[in-house]
């Protein structure tokens, strides 16, 4: 695909829904061990990831030729590839994922989930041990079952898949003609690099011979951990990677995934950069769809660690209040009364608290882990992961693709 100025009609933002005719180039599946299968197809429109799972697979058994023309249905992902909903063929076969079966059961679980909370108030005062922990089950089967409920209404009402649900409907009935937009973005150049180490970065460029993923733990007891790993034959030689991000993503729905998943299949033209202090694999790049995949493992800070952690900040700086509401309510309930005033005013001043407690405490942390992170980085001389991630941004860049870079851990 030659290089080009981007079509400006074709939609880039992170999880906008869009539909284009493209015509095929390459359809590949990455399987792994515990039941996960997942698709990569490459047009001349740009790269489409999909959960092969989600389609009947009779229909995905009959392959697609090269050149044929079909009509997509996708989302944007981070790096410019997308999440592909559905597909029509020229043949009038139609890849669409199965209904929801049970529809009616998210609505049902929200409005029952009050029901467990108010059989544990029911239940007798009296200090009885077996009580109290009857009324914390029944508490937490409440609020798990809440969650549940919003996510998946969530879910349902999401701008995003009712746009996708809109579009097959449209295409079916023959409302939907989407345009072709070729890629912008030309497959990109092998480094510049010849393959062996270069200051501590082991470099290797060849085709995948083999791939396989498994599922594996590793120790035992408290101190065991699973985790999916890639087992990579390339130039003669057997390479692993480790993740686990495949756990986390079997509970998301396709319509929320922002980020590409760590395909590789036989047949891709890989470069692998690893280090020569450990010979890990800390960084992937496949030409096949034009993506790097780096992992920071052993380095003071990672975009994934800090999105936990301003998540688990926000989520405390969420809950805290919630129960400070919640036991104030309990009190009002418990007095027969409603509040006045004064409860207002007592409410308002308890959640400012707390609020402030938590902002405290958290700043606190925040400071001490900069202080760690800044005095670790000025101790260690050579930064190996800076040169990965250089190689990476400038190899996506060269070839005309967005400066990101996938994170696997």
């Amino acid at each position: 695909m030659s290089s080009s100025k981007p079509d400006p009609s074709t939609p880039e933002r992170t999880g906008t829904v869009f539909f284009v005719r493209a015509a095929c180039r390459e359809l590949k599946q990455m399987s792994i061990e515990n039941g996960i299968s997942i698709g990569r197809l490459c047009t001349d429109a740009g790269v489409f990831f999909f959960d092969r799972d989600r389609f009947d697979s009779a229909l995905l058994g009959r392959g697609l030729r090269g050149d044929e023309q079909v009509v997509i249905g996708a989302h944007r992902l981070a790096d410019g590839t997308a999440w592909l909903h559905w597909l029509a063929r020229s043949n009038g076969d139609i890849w669409a994922p199965e209904p929801d079966r049970r529809p009616w059961l998210a609505p049902l679980a929200l409005v029952l989930s009050p029901l467990p909370v108010a059989a544990a108030l029911a239940l007798p005062t009296a200090a009885n041990i077996f009580v109290v922990l009857l009324q914390i089950i029944l508490c937490v089967v409440a609020g798990f079952t809440l969650i549940w409920a919003l996510y998946r209404l969530a879910v349902m009402v999401h701008p995003g898949r009712r746009k996708v649900r809109r579009g097959l409907r449209a295409f079916r009935a023959g409302e939907l003609d989407p345009p072709h937009r070729p890629g912008p973005c030309r497959t990109p150049d092998t480094l510049q690099l010849a393959d062996g180490v270069h200051g501590g970065l082991g470099v290797l460029q060849d085709r995948l011979s083999g791939v396989s993923v498994a599922f594996r733990t590793y120790g035992a007891g408290r101190t065991s951990y699973s985790v999916h790993e890639y087992r990579l034959a390339c130039a003669g030689e057997l390479f692993s990677l480790r993740t686990g991000a495949w756990e986390l993503r079997r509970f998301i729905d396709p319509i929320l995934i922002r980020r590409a998943p760590l395909f590789l299949a036989a047949g891709d033209q890989v470069t692998l950069l690893s280090l020569v202090a450990d010979g890990e694999i800390r960084g992937v790049l496949n030409g096949n769809d034009g993506l790097a995949h780096v992992t920071y493992k052993g380095t003071g800070n990672t975009p994934i660690a800090r999105r936990f952690v301003l998540g688990l900040a926000a989520f405390f700086m969420v809950l805290l209040p919630a129960m400070g509401i919640s036991f104030e309510v309990y009190d009002w309930y418990a007095r027969g009364v409603g509040p006045d005033y004064w409860d207002w005013v007592g409410l308002l001043s308890f959640n400012a608290g707390m609020l402030l407690i938590v902002m405290l405490i958290l700043s606190g942390l925040g400071l001490i882990g900069a202080i760690a992170h800044s005095f670790y980085m000025r101790k260690r001389g050579d930064r190996p992961i800076e040169k990965i991630l250089g190689i990476a941004f400038a190899w996506r860049r060269r070839a005309g693709h967005r400066p990101t870079v996938n994170e696997f851990y």
